[in-house]
């Protein structure tokens, strides 16, 4: 599903952040990115949409990520960013999760159905015409998941998902994924969470993967409990 080869970025205020990533993943598959803060980790994710774009290969279900293909590639790629407020701006929950679809053509009255599937989906029937800014943290995350999810992605990217939430709602966000059958890429800094949703993870250093393994075996070798 993402095949990645020789990935080099560099920013102009900070230099080179990526230095020859290799990196591939199955169709299905959930793999947690983990490291340091500024080791490369959302630099690398933010190329499998097209978002950032430097030296190397990217594909993403066959298709080379380059402008020519960024339509096709991002309705293939879902990103949920670390701050649900970044995807939340419309006056009410059901118009944020209605808006993709809309954005791709979907009539008004099917992108409504499919929304408030969503919604009931994620446990947020309740809040379907209230302000997405009243809600609460995890309320918020699991509203930007849904307007990303209903869009129907083969490929799921979350940076930092438990940023912000309590235990109960690490949890309720951990068993949504869990059902989720797309690939899966989380970066997180959360072990336990990364155990309960990943079966694969990557580790990043200074720009590069220096390992990957087994979620459990990486967290242990690297002491990121």
């Amino acid at each position: 599903m993402i095949e990645v080869s020789d990935l080099s970025y560099e920013y102009a205020e900070s230099g080179l952040v990526l230095r020859g990533v290799d990196y591939s993943q199955r169709a299905g598959e959930s793999v947690a990115l983990l490291g340091a803060n500024g080791s490369g980790k959302t630099t690398f994710a933010l190329h499998l949409n097209g978002i950032l774009q430097g030296q190397g290969q990217v594909s993403v279900g066959g298709i080379r990520v380059e402008n020519a293909t960024l339509e096709q590639v991002r309705q293939k790629v879902g990103f949920v960013f670390q701050s649900a407020e970044n995807q939340l701006f419309l006056p009410t929950v059901i118009e944020d999760v209605m808006f993709g679809l809309l954005n791709q053509g979907v009539a008004v009255d099917e992108a409504k159905r499919r929304a408030e599937e969503m919604l009931e989906s994620m446990h947020l029937s309740a809040y379907a015409d209230r302000n997405p800014f009243h809600l609460s943290a995890g309320e918020k995350r699991r509203a930007a998941l849904a307007g990303v999810l209903v869009m129907q992605p083969e490929v799921l990217i979350l940076d930092e998902p438990t940023t912000f939430l309590d235990p109960p709602g690490i949890r309720e966000l951990a068993a949504m994924l869990k059902r989720q059958d797309m690939s899966k890429l989380i970066i997180t800094h959360d072990s336990q969470f990364a155990l309960a949703t990943t079966t694969r993870a990557v580790f990043f250093e200074k720009g590069r993967i220096v390992a990957e393994g087994p979620t459990r075996e990486i967290i242990e070798r690297f002491d990121w409990l």
